[in-house]
Parts: C-alpha cells; sequence; structure tokens
C-alpha cells in the first residue's frame, strides 16, 4: 500500500494527556546563569546607548503599524558595526491575541553598545519601539563539541524510521521559568496529530560557532517570550549548520506539541527552523541532511507521505512545505527553498517504501474511523512498539503480537504504563468467565473489570497463583483492589479473599473470607 493515509476526520480522545512511558535518555545539567535581559525605547529615528553586555538583539512595537523598517548597529569593544536590517518576523502567528510585532532576533555576539532604528514607510518614527537586547545564561555544557553526547531519543531502531540524535531543552539550557511569564503558557497545548512539516529559517547570521549554540537558542527564547508575548520558542525544532538537531517548543518532542511557526497552519503540523539566513546562501550539506531525518522520523512515526498534499487551515499544501507555501514571505530564504524537492526526496529514501509495521497492519483490521488520528505517533518502548490513536493505543513486540487497548483499560494501563509489571497486552478486551465482567489479558498479568470495583490490574506471581486457581471463576471471585504492601510481601483482595504473596518464600497463599 502507499505511504500515502487517507486518515479520516480527527477525533478528540476525550482522555486527559499523560505521559505512560518517559521520553527516553533524558539528561540533567546544572541551571543556567542568570540572564539580563534590557529594553530601550527608540524615542527618535534613532537611539545610542552603552550597555551591560548582550548578545542578541531584536525591535519590536505596538501592533497595527504596517511597513516598518528596524536596523541596528552594536559596539564590539571600541569599533561600531556597520548597520544591519533586521528582517520582520511574519505569519509565525503568537500564541495569544496580546503578541507583539517585531523582527526575527540577531545574534551579535559580544557587544556593549546599541543604535537602533525603526520607522514607517513614511520614515516617521514608531511611538512605543523598543530595541531589545539579550545576554543569555551560560551553561557549563555550551562549549561541549561531542556528538555523542546523550540526546533524548534511540540513536537506532527497526522501522519505522527512528528518532535522531535531538538536544533536549535541558541540555541547551532552556529557563522553564519563562513559560510562566505570559498568562495560560505554563502548560504546553497540543494538535490531534501531526499531518505536515513547515520548513523555516532564523533570518540570522550565518557564522555562529558550535559552542555559541546553546546559547542563541536561549536567548531566542527570552525574544519570544518577553518581547513578543509567546508561550515558548515558536517552533518545535531548530538545526545548526553543523548538522545538529535541537528541541524547540516544550511538550515532548514525540508529541505533536502545538508551535507558533506557520500561523493558521500550527496546528496539526510542525516546524523546523534551520539557524541562519538562507536567503543568498545555501544551507550546508549537514544541515539539510539533519532537517531530513527529524521530519522523516515525524512523518513517519505518524505515517504521512513525504510526497503527498494534505488539506490544513482549508488549503492543500505538500506535506514537507515552506513558510511561504502559505502566504508571501522570503522565509524559508530562496536558496532553502530550492533545496525543498530535494529534502522530499531524501525524506522519502530515509523512510523507506509502503508502511509496513506490524503496528500498522493491525490498526488497518480495526480501521482509522474508528481509530481516529496517531496522536503518540509509532515510537519504541523499552519491552516493544506503540502508537497512541485517538480512540485506541496499540502495543506491539515479536512475543506479544499486535493488540490495543481502548477505554476504562486503556485508561489504567496509560497510567502503568507498558513497561512495568504487566508488560504488553497479549489479547484484546473481551467478556469475562462471570456475567458483568470484562477481562484483558497482558504477557505478565491481567486486567479485570467489574462495575462496582472498576478496572484492577493483577499481576507477577499473584497473577500466577489467581489463573491457577480459576481467576474470576474462582472461589476468592474477583479483584476489589490493586495490590499492596504488608509486612514480609505483598497482597490482593478479593470479593470472598485474600491472596498474599510471602517474599521469603517466594509463595502466594491463597485466603478466603469466612462464611457469615
Amino acid at each position: 500500500m502507499s505511504k500515502t493515509l487517507r486518515l479520516l476526520t480527527l477525533t478528540a480522545t476525550g482522555l486527559a494527556l499523560v505521559a505512560p512511558h518517559a521520553l527516553p535518555g533524558e539528561t540533567t545539567s546544572d541551571d543556567p546563569a542568570e540572564p539580563t535581559y534590557q529594553e530601550i525605547a527608540i524615542t527618535g529615528p534613532s537611539v545610542a546607548a552603552e550597555t551591560t553586555p548582550f548578545a542578541m538583539v531584536g525591535v519590536t512595537w505596538p501592533a497595527g503599524v504596517q511597513d516598518v523598517q528596524a536596523k541596528v548597529r552594536v559596539k564590539h569593544g571600541d569599533q561600531w558595526t556597520d548597520w544591519q536590517d533586521l528582517h520582520v518576523e511574519d505569519g509565525h502567528g503568537p500564541d495569544t491575541p496580546e503578541g507583539n510585532p517585531g523582527t526575527e532576533p540577531l545574534w551579535v555576539g559580544d557587544a556593549t553598545g546599541i543604535q537602533a532604528s525603526a520607522v514607517d514607510a513614511a520614515g516617521t518614527t514608531i511611538p512605543g519601539a523598543k530595541v531589545t537586547l539579550i545576554q543569555p545564561g551560560v551553561l557549563p555544557a555550551d562549549s561541549a563539541e561531542s556528538p555523542d553526547a546523550q540526546d533524548i531519543g534511540p540513536a537506532a531502531s527497526r522501522a519505522p524510521y527512528p528518532m535522531p540524535n535531538v538536544w533536549s531543552r535541558k541540555r541547551w539550557g532552556a529557563d522553564e521559568r519563562l513559560r510562566n511569564v505570559n498568562k495560560g503558557c505554563s502548560r504546553p497545548k497540543y494538535s490531534r496529530t501531526v499531518l505536515a512539516a513547515f520548513v523555516h529559517h532564523t533570518a540570522d547570521r550565518n557564522d555562529y560557532t558550535r559552542a555559541q549554540v546553546p546559547a542563541m537558542l536561549q536567548a531566542t527564547y527570552a525574544y519570544h517570550v518577553k518581547s513578543r508575548g509567546w508561550c515558548d520558542l515558536g517552533y518545535n525544532f531548530l538545526v545548526d549548520r553543523f548538522g545538529r538537531a535541537f528541541e524547540g517548543r516544550y511538550g515532548g518532542a514525540q508529541l505533536p506539541v502545538l508551535g507558533a511557526h506557520t500561523e493558521s497552519f500550527n496546528a496539526n503540523s510542525f516546524g523546523v527552523s534551520l539557524i541562519g539566513n538562507f536567503d543568498k546562501v545555501a544551507p550546508p550539506a549537514s544541515m539539510l541532511e539533519a532537517t531530513a531525518r527529524v521530519i522523516a522520523w515525524k512523518l513517519d512515526a505518524n505515517y504521512r507521505s513525504p510526497t503527498a498534499s494534505i488539506v490544513l487551515a482549508r488549503h492543500r499544501v505538500n506535506t514537507i512545505s515552506g513558510h511561504r507555501d502559505t502566504k508571501a514571505t522570503a522565509c524559508p530564504g530562496q536558496q532553502l527553498y530550492a533545496k525543498l524537492p530535494w529534502l522530499k526526496q531524501r525524506v522519502q529514501t530515509l523512510m523507506g517504501g509502503t508502511v509496513s509495521t506490524p503496528i500498522y497492519r493491525f490498526a488497518k483490521t480495526i480501521g482509522f474511523r474508528s481509530l481516529g488520528q496517531p496522536f503518540w505517533g509509532e515510537h519504541k518502548t523499552r519491552t516493544g512498539w506503540a502508537t497512541y490513536f485517538g480512540t485506541r493505543d496499540i502495543f506491539y513486540s515479536v512475543s506479544t503480537g499486535a493488540h490495543s487497548t481502548a477505554g476504562v483499560f486503556r485508561q489504567r494501563y496509560r497510567r502503568i504504563g507498558p513497561d512495568t509489571g504487566l508488560g504488553l497486552p497479549i489479547t484484546e478486551v473481551h467478556n469475562g468467565r462471570v456475567g458483568g465482567t470484562r477481562v484483558q489479558s497482558f504477557r505478565d498479568g491481567g486486567f479485570y473489570w467489574t462495575k462496582p470495583y472498576g478496572v484492577r490490574p493483577v499481576t507477577g506471581l499473584i497473577y500466577r497463583k489467581y489463573v491457577a486457581i480459576g481467576a474470576e471463576r474462582s472461589r476468592v471471585g474477583l479483584p476489589m483492589t490493586d495490590i499492596y504492601r504488608v509486612k514480609g510481601g505483598l497482597r490482593q483482595k478479593f470479593q470472598h479473599g485474600w491472596l498474599t504473596y510471602h517474599a521469603h518464600r517466594r509463595t502466594v497463599l491463597v485466603q478466603y473470607r469466612s462464611a457469615t
């Protein structure tokens, strides 16, 4: 079958979002040093000031002003640079109506003086315009150059295309306190699925060093939040000229985090921004390859074709598109835009041919009208593979085959997780052998549902003993509680008795309630 999927109308999950198994490989690091943030009003044709050191600059102004022309020059030591035009950051789509218009931020390195200008098309100074100066915090890891350092995803796996090396937010030094600056931003927002990728450039300079990139991300993050009034970084991922990929917006790189990168096309898409200006200069091969790997991973996990087209925001666009495909803008730069045909073919090569994973084949037997869209695309767990769809979660391993969880069984299994004592499912939910019960079997346990007690897991040696004595048809009846600790072992309460695991003897004792 073609990789193109015609998954049907989006279906809301109706479930609270939880993280049933953690993103793999999350690293720890020291908190970043305290950054500095300065705003200077532009009260005339230009404003000049000696300042404390800063490394990134941007200009903002009140809403409603059109055709803004902004430029800056900075002081390095005793020398002033030439004037440099700043690109107006158009059409990314702020998270709130209060988002401020502004330019793309510009990395300037170590500067101690600023001269800035912001005028309209008539050359008139814009009331309320400000120039923002940011000196990011510094992490000890900022100077680390090893490409083999820990990342947030596995470096290799079987189909679908594996998650590439991606620097986590923690690793590049994101100050998560910034997500509390603007109202309604502390928790991430999610789309229902991933349908498309949008390619951008940051319109920044191209001569940055490897060691500067984490600081550039920290400063861009601060500018987007404090100056532009956004919740977070606008982009879901960023890629530097050395071929390194970075997690952008908070919420989980594997999930469909709602970004602010392509205005009305933000929902059900993700934005990848290449750090630099690629209007006149082509991005290096390593940068394009890293971009292709990020896109291949996200699209393949969600069963999308890189050469297809889909409908977003009532417009038909390619699955891999440039920002300019959605509106009149120079982004992602002429030279990068010219590479999109190559990028699509490279992504297709990385993804391989038709979709053929066991989870996908099992999903087809259920039907995508019933399943809904992939929310958490196909990903590796410690014991197998999983895809979370709108109405069901499907799991697979060689030893268990592919099976799904749904309804209250799905809710309970999400809280427990596939890498715990139950293991993966080996059956679908089915009627139990006692009236009014529903049962699902797992590799190392089972779920038992009754209306009075809800879904109760039975696992480990207690489960083996329970099955040996007849399970729900045994004299002890159905489970009333989860397994809980007692002195010397574990115990589970049933309708007519208890099963107690004695750790010292590694045996399970069956006790029955006395008749009353």
